[in-house]
């Protein structure tokens, strides 16, 4: 048996005045999760922290693991036991099976009873040397060409009704919010890497400028000329045409410290 389901987000139960209503397994993964939020230094130890909780909560005899899949490229977050982990790693390098499949859907993809299962034969064979009957997996996506996967992995088949899949759910959205935040943390730390790096370039190529205008008594402009054509005839960059200029007018190389770094004392 296969089985491949499709899950519609839920509104919230509410009461008479409208109050959102969380029941006692909701309350008890929030409790959970905010623990982990409060006694985790970082998004890694975080994410590991809620592998290990969905494991717990889910149902019995569960393992999970998270994927994240950038780019079309694949590769294991967190998993909550070593097992589950090497039944990843042979997905990826086939390319095929749940939780790759998932995420290329875009809804959950379930393996009932691997011992039944047609499709992807080469994860199926590594889940069940490591003792897994049945399998999950629950995508989200995170932004264009980004999406996390949260894999389940049970040594029982049919091992979870609806209401476990959709405890599995909500550690999905919640490791899809903190990675989220990640990633948008890592894109700005890379762009004020490459603004500072573009604010250094310009420093040195203004000195040049400098350099020229006062040799050629020029103008800035006719001076930025002269290093363009220099820059064209050499077939180098701008910044390191300049920087060859200020070596030989210095005769050592020119500072490219940090100026907006913190330098207070």
């Amino acid at each position: 048996m296969t089985a491949t389901d499709a899950t519609t987000p839920r509104s919230p139960a509410r009461d008479g005045a409208g109050t959102v209503v969380i029941g006692p397994a909701r309350a008890a993964v929030i409790d959970q999760l905010q623990s982990l939020l409060l006694q985790t230094a970082g998004i890694e130890e975080f994410v590991d922290g809620v592998a290990k909780a969905a494991a717990e909560h889910v149902g019995p005899a569960t393992s999970v693991t998270i994927t994240l899949r950038r780019d079309g490229y694949a590769t294991a977050v967190s998993a909550s036991d070593q097992g589950a982990a090497e039944c990843d790693e042979v997905e990826y390098r086939a390319d095929a099976g749940p939780c790759l499949e998932s995420i290329d859907v875009g809804h959950v993809v379930r393996c009932p009873d691997i011992a039944q299962e047609t499709r992807w034969p080469r994860w199926c064979s590594a889940a069940l040397a490591h003792g897994y009957a049945s399998a999950a997996a629950v995508p989200r996506t995170l932004r264009p060409g980004t999406a996390i996967a949260l894999n389940l992995y049970s040594t029982q088949a049919h091992a979870w009704d609806e209401a476990a899949m959709g405890t599995a759910g909500m550690f999905a959205d919640e490791i899809a919010r903190s990675l989220t935040l990640a990633l948008r943390s890592a894109d700005q730390a890379e762009l004020n890497a490459d603004l500072r790096a573009a604010l250094r370039s310009r420093a040195l190529i203004d000195q040049a400028i400098g350099v020229i205008m006062a040799q050629n008594r020029c103008t800035a402009d006719v001076a930025f000329g002269i290093l363009r054509t220099a820059s064209q005839h050499r077939n180098l960059k701008l910044r390191d045409v300049a920087v060859a200029l200020l070596e030989g007018v210095s005769g050592a190389a020119p500072s490219e410290a940090d100026t907006f770094s913190d330098r207070r004392r």
